[in-house]
């Protein structure tokens, strides 16, 4: 074996910059792995959860960087056209490498809109092909085709505008997308800026351009991303709209909320009990997607929803990996829940999100 020797005093100091560097990677990689291996089998992440989650992360950070490449192209296009075509071209992903680097994408909140995009599309595609099946037996109109024609305009209207928002989520291919419209404000607003800085970053140490210079294209077409944003627009804002029509016309039944879910209209779904229950969208997500069902059966007692399409929206949301027996012992649980006590375990959640939050903050440190 031919041993490497540094050809220069630089070479040696990045020689020993690597080694060090990858030490602490190597005890970041045990750390990680560590946390893994103790999970519970609950909590792990499935292979094709993550490699699902992983890809809709990459696409979204790579759409947001395309989106300020382009504007920041055409601006630089006269002033510095080789620039321009190094920002353009796209072959090369920056913002990403350098905000994994920086640690910038263990975001707590996008990372959950991530996972929860991903359980959403896994859910809604095993109930749509389950409703395939189950219309090749017994045809019927689909809610949503329904709520599109209905006589009611706002309704048709609002129904309509869910259904286009829904395709925005869905590829060519039929994989899911995130989109960053789909983000809520904050968190968008988080993305955009962290994705800008990268690029700031790459046009100064690699394109050589002024920090000035930098600084005014990369913000121009930042702001420009960001004021084009309508949260009323989202699928969550879309199927909040809808439900809050159905409800004011006294149509948001059971039966409407279950047949929502069979025919995987998942965010509809989730806006109904949102809005029967009295808490928010993100909080009713969170129950309908519970690994064990315990919140969800507590939320849908104290909705008071009947049994059967109780039973019903348990049975779809079981995960695959549950056996029938489990899935079986959780709508009996159901059933033996008392209204009022249900009840009283989903008043937190009605509170101010933010107020909820301080006080599990406070309970967590004076423990």
């Amino acid at each position: 074996m031919v041993a490497f020797v540094p050809d220069s005093v630089d070479g040696a100091e990045r020689l020993l910059g690597d080694a060090a560097r990858a030490q602490v990677a190597g005890r970041e990689r045990i750390r990680l792995a560590l946390i893994d291996l103790f999970l519970p089998d609950g909590r792990r992440l499935r292979d094709i959860e993550r490699i699902a989650a992983a890809n809709l992360l990459q696409r979204l950070i790579c759409t947001v960087e395309d989106d300020l490449r382009d504007r920041i192209g055409q601006r630089l296009e006269a002033r510095d056209p080789v620039l321009a075509a190094a920002i353009t071209a796209g072959a090369v992903p920056i913002a990403a490498p350098m905000m994994e680097q920086a640690g910038l994408l263990r975001d707590a909140e996008l990372v959950g809109m991530v996972l929860r995009r991903a359980e959403e599309h896994r859910l809604s595609v095993a109930l749509r092909l389950a409703a395939a099946r189950m219309a090749a037996i017994a045809p019927e109109p689909p809610l949503i085709d329904l709520l599109v024609e209905d006589a009611e305009p706002a309704i048709a209207e609002a129904a309509m505008a869910m259904v286009v928002a829904e395709s925005r989520r869905i590829d060519r291919f039929q994989d899911p997308v995130l989109a960053r419209t789909d983000l809520p404000a904050d968190i968008q607003h988080r993305l955009i800026w962290r994705v800008a800085a990268c690029l700031r970053r790459y046009m100064i140490d690699i394109g050589r351009l002024d920090a000035a210079t930098a600084d005014r294209e990369v913000g121009l077409a930042a702001q420009h991303l960001l004021s084009g944003y309508d949260e009323s627009a989202t699928l969550e804002g879309r199927a909040m709209a809808l439900a809050l029509l159905l409800r004011a016309g006294g149509r948001l039944t059971d039966a409407v909320i279950a047949r929502a879910l069979g025919e995987g209209r998942v965010a509809l779904t989730v806006a109904g009990l949102a809005l029967r229950a009295g808490i928010e969208f993100g909080a009713a997500w969170d129950m309908l997607f519970d690994a064990d069902g315990s919140r969800l059966a507590v939320l849908l007692s104290a909705i008071g929803m009947e049994a059967e399409a109780a039973a019903d929206i348990l049975f779809r949301c079981v995960p695959s990996d549950v056996d029938p027996d489990t899935a079986a012992a959780r709508i009996e649980a159901f059933m033996m829940l008392d209204r009022n006590r249900a009840d009283e375990v989903l008043r937190p959640w009605r509170l101010e999100p933010a107020f909820r939050a301080a006080i599990d903050e406070l309970d967590a440190g004076l423990r």
